[in-house]
């Protein structure tokens, strides 16, 4: 293991193709904050003395939008419609949201004992915390399942993700990521179509019916709600290759931005 102790230090080495992201860690950053990214499948932990400890040093992050289709310039006259309702809805439930309170969400504070894992691409992926020598999920705890936190504004996440939950509506803007899980909720097989939502805030019932759209190349399509999980750093999780749905190639760690949306 090996602790940064100097100002900077470069996580990433050179790319032989593509762009990559240096993760430069500053000192201040290591006791205030933890960071947002680093390099793809890096591990930190936090020491007795609160000291950030690289545990796996991961590998440079190389950006790439190859797996996103072009926006679309041309939509059908149904798809059209769906869109123009879509963001009917869209617009009425931000209305309702200007009169709601607004909660932002802060990642965990660095602290003895804290561990950190981030994802294919770089992003906080989960936060784990020691206890009796075993490391479990930081504080995650999902709300009774056919629920969701009181109306207002939820904002979190370096995607500024932002859910708002309205008298009957539910709506999640932000970064949408992908899953690999076997089996979801009450221990049920996972499949094509299958989503997870952030359950401390918003879990509704197992089977619920989530509208989706990419934002980036206008795609959209339904999912069902069948698991749940932190998400500190999106709005929803899709199941393996359900991006494909959605105009993205599917490989172990891909995301992209979009929203989610349901009446309850």
């Amino acid at each position: 293991m090996q602790v940064i102790k100097n100002m900077f230090k470069i996580l990433s080495a050179t790319c032989l193709a593509g762009l990559c992201i240096t993760s430069m860690v500053s000192a201040e950053s290591q006791n205030d904050q933890v960071p947002d990214r680093m390099n793809a499948g890096t591990v930190i932990e936090y020491d007795a003395n609160n000291q950030m400890v690289i545990v796996e040093e991961g590998t440079p992050v190389t950006e790439s939008n190859s797996s996103v289709k072009p926006l679309k310039s041309n939509l059908t006259p149904d798809e059209q419609k769906a869109l123009d309702e879509e963001n009917q809805l869209v617009n009425e439930i931000k209305a309702e949201a200007a009169n709601y309170p607004v909660y932002k969400i802060e990642n965990p504070a660095p602290q003895p004992g804290l561990r950190v894992e981030y994802d294919g691409e770089g992003y906080i992926k989960q936060f784990l915390i020691q206890d009796d020598g075993v490391f479990v999920p930081f504080k995650y705890k999902a709300l009774p399942e056919g629920t969701r936190k009181p109306v207002g504004t939820y904002t979190y996440g370096k995607h500024d993700n932002t859910i708002i939950i309205s008298k009957s509506k539910v709506q999640g803007e932000g970064r949408i990521t992908n899953f690999t899980d076997k089996k979801g909720e009450n221990e049920r097989k996972l499949q094509r179509g299958d989503a997870a939502t952030r359950g401390d805030i918003d879990n509704p019932k197992h089977g619920t019916r989530l509208r989706v759209r990419n934002l980036d190349n206008d795609e959209s399509g339904t999912v069902e709600k069948r698991d749940n999980g932190a998400l500190h750093d999106a709005v929803l999780d899709l199941w393996k290759t359900t991006v494909e749905d959605f105009g993205v190639d599917w490989s172990e760690y891909v995301s992209f931005s979009g929203r989610y949306y349901y009446s309850f």
